[in-house]
C-alpha cells in the first residue's frame, strides 16, 4: 500500500491506452515542486476526448473503471476508487485552464516511496500554482503561499497561465488576503 504502486497504476492504464492523456495534479503534483503535505487522495486529470459523451452531457469512466476493476481495484472510497491503498479521483478535464495544464505536462522521475524514480505525467507548478488560485479554498491558497515562500514557480511563467485564464483578480484577491505584495506589480 504506497503511492509508488498507486501511481504504477495509474502510468499501466496510460500504457494500456485506457487513458490517453493524464498528469497528476493536487497535492501530489505539488510534492515534486514543494515540501510534502497532508493529502488523503491522488487526483488524476484526464482528457474529455478519452470518453464518450452520453446524450444527457454526463461524462462516464467506465473504462477507467473497467481496467481497473479487471486488476482487481474495485472498492469504493469518498472521493475515488481505492488503488493499493490510495483513493484515487480521475478528474476530465472541466476548463481551458484544465486542458493547457494537461497539454503541456511534463513527464517526471517521480521519487515517491523511498524507492527508484517513477516515469509519470505531472502537471507543471505555474498550473498546479494557477489551478490552487482558481479554486481558492484555504488548503489550495496554502499550497500556493508554499510555491511562493520556497521560490518553487517561475513567476513570469505563472503571470502568463493567469493571464491567460483571466485569473489575475483571484491572483490579487490572494495576495490581499496572505498580505503579500503582488509580485507582478
Amino acid at each position: 500500500m504506497s503511492l509508488r504502486s498507486t501511481i504504477e497504476v495509474v502510468t499501466r492504464l496510460a500504457e494500456q491506452g485506457v487513458v490517453q492523456h493524464y498528469a497528476i495534479t493536487g497535492a501530489v503534483a505539488a510534492l515534486n515542486y514543494i515540501q510534502p503535505t497532508l493529502t488523503e487522495d491522488l487526483d488524476i486529470l484526464v482528457s474529455v476526448a478519452d470518453f464518450r459523451e452520453h446524450k444527457s452531457g454526463l461524462l462516464l469512466l467506465t473504462p477507467i473503471e473497467t481496467a481497473l476493476a479487471k486488476m482487481g481495484y474495485t472498492q469504493r472510497a469518498d472521493v475515488g476508487i481505492m488503488v493499493d491503498g490510495w483513493p484515487v479521483q480521475f478528474l476530465p478535464t472541466a476548463s481551458p485552464l484544465d486542458e493547457e495544464a494537461l497539454e503541456q505536462a511534463i513527464e517526471l522521475d517521480i521519487g515517491v516511496d523511498g524507492g527508484s524514480p517513477l516515469k509519470a505525467r505531472c502537471l507543471r507548478a505555474e498550473h498546479v500554482v494557477a489551478t490552487a488560485v482558481k479554486l481558492g479554498r484555504l488548503k489550495d491558497l496554502a499550497r500556493v503561499e508554499a510555491f511562493l515562500s520556497q521560490n518553487a514557480v517561475d513567476i513570469e511563467a505563472l503571470k502568463g497561465v493567469l493571464q491567460r485564464h483571466d485569473l489575475i483578480g483571484a491572483w490579487r484577491t490572494f495576495c490581499l488576503k496572505a498580505g503579500k505584495k503582488n509580485p507582478f506589480e
